[in-house]
């Protein structure tokens, strides 16, 4: 080592190597300057890394850097260095550590070295410098080292300070943007300062373009003027959770749960506001749509309640007005006002009947239905059920699938559309256009359906009928397939309804788009049909009324009537006593079951299903312990696959309330001999 090696040498040359060098030429700078100020031919800076392994951030060589080096610290110098803080060998290092091979491949002779230590006093690396001459004593050796190893250290830990910082960034970043809320920050002024892609995704934007932006930009006005007021809370200093209502870039809504936090600079004054957001949006729309299924499901269940009952009564009034129709002489002041009360009774019993419909308890027979077809036969009627100032479009697709369907009420579904389409038009007239095709849905398709909630993806049958009316607003589209809702000046509001009754049991469902001035289009769709021979419907219970009774030449038997409501139960006793029977009548199930036991003549049962003390499947069963043989024909207000439900296959016969004296004298003289009436026995499905 030279002789003027000083501490103040020492010094001015570390000021000179440092005084404008960060990161490695720092530590290059330090490692020459080293080797120089100690007259040593090698020097490094190294870092310790895995624990156990040195790597070198500077080595230098006589008069030049050579590349960087990891090695093992184990049964080295610099191990020993770390070990004891410091490490001085004048001579005869190589013998000392025969473990190091560099030592020996280079001919080390003398070594000095010192530790670098952080803060917290934790080891951080080794400062060294080495010779192949042996080392002359220096008293100022450690403290000339010390000066160059502490400023070694401070730009390792400055070093690792800022990675920590980096990696710190890192995982924020990752976190923010990866996340599944949105996270949107603005400044004082209310303009967004940052958005991740979530944010900006759940408003139909890139991040790029809502930077700059004003927050009141995403919002139309009623939610500006809300935001206003809530940024106005921030900015004393409240933070909430709240919902907000943001604006699409599409113009959409997007419903969000909104969690805001005031932020402040270094100085503690406002600085803006950062919120988390949550899309609600979907959640909304899924909450609505469950509402919708549990007030339609509420709906059904009320209107099929109250059908039963109506049907009860007007069983009682038609009945009454069939048995004394004889009595009433056409062309008498009274006739006219007869016939009045029977019309109104009969389109009660119709009104009833779109009831059950629209409580899907009206019958359905499935089969393939060809739905060009069907409109194609029924098109002259369709012609006629608009208004002469419509004009009716056909765009029927070519090779359209079966669906499976009920062809007669999948016929009251087409006239119930159009009829409202043309009510639409109303007397300014306009186009309507019946089109089918067959559409590919997905989820996100038939979550904007009504009625079923669980139909799966796929191929669907749509039938699609548009107007060019006046459209309808959002209230209206709400509340426009609830019974008896109707924006007509005339009519009872239940072919919508009735639609989605329809649909209902079709395991189909329902599209309506419409806006105000934009007219409006439903769309059905309904399951496309596996390949199957087309089978006939059964007669319907309304075909009966064409088959008459035969005149009652002689006593026919004795019927047993088990019904609660009198007036029921009394106009089947005249009719039938009229037709030649002998009635016996009991008004609840137990005192029914008592009449049949006392009465071993009874030829015919016919039993109502909702009845006081024992309802009327447990008669029923209790009946046929009692007689095996006697034929029951049932008699209810609901639909008869209702009532298969309760009862069953075994039964002679199915009289749906209200019935027509033929109706009646037809079910009990087929039962009465023997024929049954397989065509309208109720089928094993069906709920009471």
């Amino acid at each position: 080592m030279p002789t003027d090696a000083s501490v103040l040498t020492a010094t001015r040359r570390l000021l000179e190597a440092t005084s404008y060098a960060t990161g490695e030429e720092l530590f290059r700078n330090l490692a020459a300057a080293t080797a120089e100020v100690l007259g040593m031919r090698w020097a490094l800076v190294g870092q310790v890394v895995a624990g156990d392994r040195l790597a070198t951030r500077a080595l230098w060589d006589t008069d030049r850097f050579v590349a960087n080096i990891t090695y093992d610290l184990d049964g080295t110098p610099c191990q020993h260095v770390l070990d004891e803080g410091t490490c001085q060998y004048t001579s005869d290092v190589t013998r000392r550590f025969p473990r190091d091979p560099m030592l020996a491949e280079l001919g080390i002779e003398s070594y000095a070295g010192l530790h670098l230590r952080g803060r917290g006093r934790e080891a951080l690396g080794v400062l060294a410098a080495f010779h192949d001459r042996p080392l002359e004593p220096n008293a100022e050796l450690t403290t000339i080292l010390q000066l160059f190893a502490s400023r070694a250290a401070v730009e390792l830990e400055r070093e690792q300070a800022e990675q920590k910082l980096r990696d710190g960034e890192a995982r924020y970043r990752q976190i923010v943007t990866t996340c599944g809320e949105g996270v949107w920050t603005i400044d004082a002024a209310a303009n967004t300062t940052f958005v991740n892609h979530q944010m900006a995704t759940m408003l139909g934007y890139q991040p790029e373009e809502m930077l700059g932006q004003s927050m009141y930009r995403f919002m139309d006005d009623d939610a500006r003027a809300t935001a206003a007021r809530n940024f106005a809370r921030r900015a004393s200093g409240v933070g909430e959770r709240h919902d907000f209502r943001f604006q699409r870039k599409d113009g959409r809504e997007a419903w969000t749960t909104l969690a805001a936090t005031p932020m402040y600079d270094d100085r503690g004054e406002f600085a803006g506001a950062l919120a988390l957001v949550t899309d609600e949006t979907e959640r909304r729309a899924l909450d609505r749509k469950l509402q919708q299924i549990q007030r339609l499901d509420s709906l059904g269940a009320l209107a099929g309640g109250v059908a039963h009952d109506f049907n009860n009564l007007l069983a009682g009034i038609i009945g009454n007005l069939d048995a004394v129709r004889p009595a009433v002489v056409a062309g008498s002041p009274m006739h006219h006002a007869f016939e009045d009360v029977t019309t109104a009774a009969y389109r009660a019993a119709d009104l009833v009947r779109q009831l059950l419909t629209f409580a899907g308890r009206s019958r359905c027979v499935l089969g393939p239905v060809d739905l060009n077809a069907l409109v194609l036969e029924t098109q002259q009627l369709l012609h006629a059920a608009i208004s002469r100032q419509a004009t009716l479009r056909l765009d029927l697709a070519d090779r359209l699938p079966a669906v499976v369907a009920d062809a007669t009420q999948l016929g009251q579904v087409v006239m119930n559309l159009l009829t409202n389409a043309s009510d639409a038009l109303g007397d300014r007239g306009g186009v309507i256009t019946l089109a089918t095709r067959v559409i590919r849905a997905d989820r996100a398709l038939l979550d904007t359906t009504y009625v079923d909630e669980h139909l799966p993806e796929g191929d669907y049958v749509a039938l699609e009928v548009t107007d060019t009316g006046a459209g309808m607003d959002a209230a209206t589209m709400a509340h426009i397939f609830d019974p008896f809702f109707t924006t007509k000046t005339t009519g009872h509001g239940l072919g919508l309804a009735a639609v989605l009754g329809i649909l209902r049991s079709h395991r189909g469902a329902i599209r309506l788009v419409s806006e105000p001035g934009h007219g409006a289009s439903f769309t059905v769709l309904l399951p496309v049909a596996p390949d199957a021979t087309v089978t006939a419907p059964a007669p319907t219970p309304e075909s009966a009324t064409s088959e008459r009774a035969p005149a009652p030449a002689h006593a026919r038997g004795k019927v047993l009537i088990v019904d609660d409501e009198p007036g029921v139960s009394g106009a089947a006793r005249r009719v039938l006593e009229a037709a030649g029977y002998a009635v016996i009548v009991a008004g609840d199930g137990q005192a029914g079951v008592a009449a049949l036991a006392e009465h071993a003549d009874v030829q015919v049962v016919l039993l109502d299903l909702t009845l006081p003390r024992l309802s009327g499947a447990d008669a029923f069963r209790a009946m046929r312990r009692l007689r095996p043989d006697v034929p029951v024909v049932l008699s209810s207000g609901y639909d008869r696959d209702d009532a298969a439900g309760l009862i069953g296959a075994d039964v002679a016969g199915f009289l749906p309330k209200p019935w027509s004296i033929e109706q009646l004298t037809a079910a009990v003289a087929r039962a009465a001999d023997g024929r049954g009436q397989p065509d309208e026995a109720p089928s094993a499905a069906g709920g009471a």
